[in-house]
C-alpha cells in the first residue's frame, strides 16, 4: 500500500471591511478547511516539538545526526530563512533528550558533498552524519485568483471620495526530504509536502493562518507584516515534526492532537508495518522497544529467540490482547501508540543460569588490535557475561566522548564469548592525539541504563563531554544510575601495538 502524503493546508485570511461578491465566496468556501473539522487556536507549534523531545526520550532515541543543506527558495519570492526556521524547530525538540545533532554548512546547497568529505577532518574521530535533511520553498503561485473592486464619488471640484477592496490568493509550497549520506539516497517514505494558501486583502490589518492536518485545523494569528514569514515558520515546526517522526517511527501524531482513529495515520501505520516487515527491519525493532520498555533483555540483532516470543506475549496479555506470541498489524498499532503497561519484575531472557551474571561479576577486557598505518588504533571488548556495554576515549584535545553505542552500531549488548571491535567497519576512526596515544575506557552494566543517564552524559556519540573530566566521574555516574557496581575496563592504545 502506497503512504498518502498527510498534506498541510494552511489558510492565511485578512478581515474584510465588506462582504466578498458571490463568486469570491465560492472561492473561499473551496479554499478554507471544513469548518466542521476540530478547531485549535495556537500562536506556534512549541508543544508540538517538545512533545516530540518528550517521545525521543520514551523511545530511547539517541544519536541521530543530520546534516542541513541550505532549504533554499526555489521561487526566488520569499524573503525568510528556511533553513534558519528549521534548526530552530530541531533545537526545540532535543531540549531534554539530546537525540539530534544537527550540523550547518554554507549557503550553497551544492556544497553537501563537499561537506561531508571534509566532515572527518572536523571531528575528532572522523565521522560524519547519518542524514542530509533537503528541499527548498518548492512553488508559489501567485495570483490564482484575483478580485479587485473600486468606487468613488466627486461633488464639484472640492469634495471627493473613494474606496476600493482587493483579495488575491497566492500558494506556496515546501517540500523536504532526508536522504542517507553513505549511500546519498533518499530514505523512503520520509518526506514532508506542505502547501500554504495565503489569502490577501488590501485593507485588512491582521491576518489568520488555518493549518488543516489530518483532520484538525489549527488557526493562528498575527500582523499582517509578518504574514507570509509566519505562515512559512509555522509550516516548518509542522514539517519537522512530520519528518522526524516518520524517520523514526515515532507517533508523531499525538502531538499535533489525533491518534490512529484517524484513517490517514491508520494508513501510515500499515505501511510502516509492512515496510518494516518486507525490510527485515520489524524483529529489531520489537526487540530494541521491549527492552526499552523493561518486557525483553537479549540482543537487537533481529532474530527471533524464545524470550522475544515470551516478551511478545507478556505485553499483549498486559495490554488484554492475549498472551500469544504473534505480531500483527493490531498489536504493531496498539504497541507504537503506548501507553506503556507495567513491566514484569523480571525481563524476559535466554540467557542460562551458567552465563547469567549480577552487576558485581561482570568482567570486561579490553585487547588492541594492530591496525595499518595511518588507521589509527583499535581494539576489542569482550564480556565474561551478557553485559550492556559503554565506552568512552579521550580526544587529542582532552576531552572525552562516547564512542560506543554508535550511530554505526545502536545496540550496546555484547555476549559472552563474542568480541566487539572498535572501530571494526564502523564509520569512524580513533586517532592518537600529540602523546602518541588513545586513552579508551569501557563499562559493563548488568541492563540498558542509558535511558536514565542524566544530563552530564546524556550527549549525542562523538560529542564533548564537557562538564565530565575523567573516566572516574564516567564510572560514579553511570553507577548511580545503576544502583551498584559496573564493570571497568580501561587502557592507552597506542598505533602498531
Amino acid at each position: 500500500m502506497t503512504t498518502k502524503p498527510l498534506w498541510l493546508l494552511a489558510t492565511l485570511t485578512l478581515a474584510a471591511c465588506a462582504p466578498l461578491p458571490p463568486k469570491q465566496q465560492d472561492v473561499a468556501a473551496a479554499v478554507a478547511p471544513p469548518q466542521t473539522l476540530p478547531q485549535r487556536n495556537v500562536t506556534n507549534f512549541s508543544d508540538a516539538l517538545r512533545c516530540m523531545d518528550k517521545l525521543y526520550i520514551s523511545y530511547g532515541v539517541r544519536d541521530v545526526s543530520v546534516v542541513i543543506e541550505d532549504l533554499s527558495d526555489s521561487t526566488r519570492k520569499v524573503a525568510a530563512g528556511t533553513r534558519d526556521m528549521m534548526m530552530s524547530a530541531l533545537s526545540d525538540q532535543t531540549r531534554r533528550s539530546r537525540a539530534i545533532e544537527v550540523s550547518a554548512f554554507g549557503q550553497d546547497a551544492n556544497n553537501a558533498v563537499a561537506f561531508l568529505s571534509n566532515a572527518k577532518n572536523r571531528t575528532a574521530f572522523n565521522v560524519v552524519p547519518q542524514y542530509n535533511l533537503r528541499g527548498s520553498i518548492s512553488q508559489l503561485d501567485e495570483g490564482v485568483l484575483k478580485r479587485q473592486a473600486d468606487g468613488g464619488v466627486s461633488v464639484g471640484s472640492t469634495l471627493g471620495a473613494g474606496a476600493s477592496t482587493s483579495r488575491q490568493f497566492n500558494v506556496l509550497g515546501l517540500d523536504v526530504a532526508m536522504a542517507d549520506t553513505e549511500r546519498l539516497t533518499l530514505v523512503p517514505g520520509v518526506v514532508s509536502k506542505n502547501l500554504t494558501t495565503i489569502v490577501k486583502e488590501g485593507d485588512a490589518l491582521d491576518a489568520q493562518a488555518t493549518f488543516s492536518k489530518i483532520g484538525i485545523n489549527f488557526s493562528t494569528s498575527f500582523q499582517r507584516t509578518d504574514g507570509t514569514a509566519q505562515a512559512l515558520r509555522n509550516m516548518v515546526e509542522l514539517s519537522s515534526v512530520e519528518l522526524f517522526g516518520r524517520l523514526l517511527k515515532l507517533p508523531y501524531w499525538q502531538c499535533i492532537g489525533t491518534d490512529a482513529k484517524n484513517p490517514e495515520v491508520r494508513e501510515e501505520i500499515e505501511d510502516w508495518f509492512i515496510g518494516m516487515e518486507r525490510g527485515g527491519e520489524l524483529t529489531a525493532y520489537f526487540q530494541t522497544q521491549l527492552r526499552n520498555r523493561g518486557f525483553y533483555d537479549g540482543p537487537a540483532d533481529g532474530r527471533v529467540t524464545p524470550a522475544l516470543r515470551q516478551a511478545v506475549a507478556t505485553y499483549r496479555n498486559a495490554l488484554g490482547m492475549g498472551d500469544t506470541a504473534s505480531v500483527d498489524l493490531a498489536f504493531f498499532t496498539v504497541f507504537l501508540e503506548g501507553p506503556f503497561p507495567q513491566p514484569p519484575a523480571v525481563p524476559a531472557q535466554d540467557a542460562t543460569p551458567r552465563s547469567q551474571a549480577s552487576a558485581g561479576n561482570i568482567a570486561l577486557a579490553i585487547e588492541a588490535v594492530p591496525l595499518p598505518a595511518g588507521a589509527g588504533v583499535g581494539f576489542t571488548l569482550s564480556s565474561n557475561a551478557p553485559a550492556y556495554a559503554y565506552c568512552y576515549a579521550r580526544t587529542a584535545a582532552g576531552k572525552l566522548q562516547r564512542i560506543f553505542p554508535n550511530r554505526f552500531d545502536a545496540d550496546p549488548r555484547i555476549e559472552p564469548g563474542q568480541s566487539l571491535q572498535l572501530p571494526g567497519n564502523q564509520g569512524f576512526k580513533l586517532q592518537p592525539g600529540a602523546n602518541g596515544t588513545v586513552p579508551v575506557a569501557c563499562f559493563g552494566a548488568p541492563r540498558e541504563i542509558y535511558n536514565d543517564i542524566p544530563a552530564a552524559l546524556r550527549w549525542g556519540d562523538f560529542q564533548d563531554l564537557n562538564k565530565v573530566a575523567d573516566f572516574g566521574e564516567v564510572q560514579r555516574i553511570l553507577e548511580a544510575v545503576a544502583n551498584g557496581p559496573v564493570a571497568v575496563a580501561s587502557r592507552e592504545l597506542v598505533p602498531g601495538k
